[in-house]
């Protein structure tokens, strides 16, 4: 064999070489691929159902608030962060009211509302938004009318209560979804209390010329645990002054 011809033979054994390379590679990369498609269609399975509504994870402030992330954007596209807050179902308003909550069967104190609804981890949790947003609604019963205006009343009541905790360094937004419209058979409608919880929304960041209130209900849309703007008959969103 010649020296040319061995060197050759050399030269081929190495191009084949990295072609195998090449070719595992690129195998490795597409196996990657599929598999990480399918762990993200796994992923998206869980936290979607076949209609496509979410169910939000919720974060813990103390043992009786609920904290739900949740980001939305206006018709321009410009984007917003919430932390919707939500205290657990033993809380929420008395039915008829606009101006106590209740504990189960026990009305609270106006004492008890900033000592233990407005509890410390709340009030930090709260402190460090660009914007709160009170958010007041009603349950089932009763004409649309008289429950949009009692939920109006509500929002307004939370807002005041949390300016009494915090001041009024935070821009304060109230919105009104008035009563609950969307009844079901699976439903507790032998106990409505779940349809008027205690909520108040954190805006913890947004682009500059976000229009806030079409970003919020974007991001509230489509979600299984939270008061969804469809299930309620109103979405008034207005600036809170005293």
């Amino acid at each position: 064999m010649s020296e040319y011809q061995a060197e050759s033979d050399v030269g081929g054994e190495r191009s084949g070489g990295r072609a195998q390379t090449i070719v595992g590679a690129l195998i490795l990369l597409f196996t990657i691929g599929v598999f990480g498609v399918v762990g993200w269609d796994a992923y998206n399975s869980v936290d979607k159902d076949k209609t496509g509504v979410r169910r939000i994870l919720a974060k813990r402030w103390n043992d009786r608030t609920l904290v739900f992330p949740v980001e939305g954007a206006d018709r321009a596209g410009r984007r917003a962060l919430f932390d919707v807050v939500v205290l657990t179902k033993n809380y929420g308003w008395v039915r008829g009211s606009t101006t106590e909550l209740q504990k189960d069967d026990r009305r609270l104190s106006p004492q008890e509302v900033q000592e233990e609804v407005l509890a410390p981890q709340l009030r930090e949790g709260l402190g460090s938004a660009r914007g709160l947003i009170a958010v007041g609604l009603a349950s089932q019963e009763g004409e649309i009318a008289r429950e949009e205006q009692r939920g109006g009343e509500r929002a307004i009541r939370t807002a005041r209560w949390v300016q009494e905790a915090l001041g009024e360094r935070i821009p304060m937004w109230t919105l009104n979804l008035g009563r609950y419209v969307d009844p079901c058979a699976d439903c507790e409608d032998s106990d409505t209390s779940w349809q008027r919880p205690f909520i108040v929304i954190a805006v913890r960041n947004a682009d500059e010329g976000t229009h806030i209130s079409e970003a919020l209900a974007d991001a509230m849309s489509f979600k299984s645990n939270l008061p969804a703007p469809s299930r309620y008959s109103a979405f008034a969103f207005a600036k809170f002054t005293r």
